[in-house]
């Protein structure tokens, strides 16, 4: 029998939907050497951790007081990445952070988890750089102007998400016939906000909390950016396990392909089961719940 060494993970679980999946998020990650911190988005209902409860981890469900409202695709995304980090770093001492959304779910047993990380050298971060001309593409259109009005890009309103949008539009134009291009100061890059990091990496960032939102105002989906750029132009750079891999660099299974992203189904099992990811995403109980139920009893803890 093969011993693994046995290190200590804090999983950070973002979450504002779907306590379906958050529990079995939560029920799967329940095992002693593991920590979960979930930090609800300040807009959802009480009800959806209501039940969550384990019987091996420590759970710490982040109070009211330290939640986000976050707003789909301005800075409020990186506040409350960056919150969830200061409470993880302050609730104790780790291997590794993983970051995850409440509709994500493990495709590995724990065990197997703790042997994939066990393998590199102590340090290694797993923070996925994107690429393709469609990326870079992407991110020169993200970040060569400023975009106002981002928290209105998916406001309950539809009349506002409309008017936002065409002041959104009309601005950048403004700034296009200007020619009033944004200036950085450091070389920008791309990739998934879901990583899996070291508490040095973790503190890294906390530590330029102020910077970075100040940084990166005004770019949409920011927090699929700053990390790769904060961290690709620090000594940190050294430590990533790959700088030419995206979602595997992360150890992700995300479909970009058949969705935004794609929402697996029971069809798709072996597909999961065979991929060397150890997380995928996204899981929705409202479109396939038997994908979310089998997952559960075929993965171990």
């Amino acid at each position: 029998m093969k011993i693994v060494k046995r290190m200590r993970h804090a999983y950070l679980i973002l979450c504002h939907t779907d306590s379906y999946v958050l529990n079995t998020l939560v029920r799967m990650l329940d095992v002693k050497h593991n920590d979960i911190y979930v930090l609800p988005d300040k807009k959802s209902p009480e009800a959806l951790t209501k039940n969550l409860k384990t019987e091996y981890a420590d759970l710490k469900v982040i109070p009211k007081n330290k939640r986000i409202d976050v707003r789909w695709g301005d800075e409020t995304q990186i506040e409350a990445e960056l919150t969830g980090f200061e409470q993880v770093i302050n609730g104790g001492e780790y291997d590794y952070i993983h970051l995850l959304s409440g509709q994500d779910l493990p495709i590995k047993s724990q065990d197997k988890i703790t042997e994939f990380f066990s393998k590199f050298p102590k340090g290694t971060n797993f923070i996925g750089l994107a690429q393709g001309e469609f990326n870079k593409s992407d991110l020169r259109n993200k970040t060569e102007y400023r975009h106002y009005f981002l928290k209105y890009f998916r406001h309950k309103s539809r009349i506002i998400t409309i008017f936002s949008k065409i002041a959104r539009r009309s601005l950048l134009e403004f700034q296009k016939i200007l020619k009033h291009k944004r200036k950085w100061q450091l070389p920008l890059y791309k990739g998934s906000n879901w990583v899996s990091i070291t508490p040095e990496c973790a503190k890294y960032l906390i530590d330029r909390n102020e910077e970075i939102l100040k940084i990166f105002k005004g770019v949409p989906c920011a927090d699929e950016i700053y990390k790769q750029s904060i961290i690709m132009n620090s000594p940190l750079k050294n430590t990533l396990s790959s700088t030419d891999m995206d979602f595997a660099g992360n150890t992700r299974k995300i479909d970009w392909e058949r969705g935004k992203p794609y929402t697996w189904h029971k069809e798709d099992l072996g597909e999961l089961l065979d991929s060397d990811a150890l997380f995928a995403r996204k899981f929705n109980s409202s479109v396939d719940k038997e994908i979310i139920d089998k997952i559960e009893s075929m993965i171990s803890r």
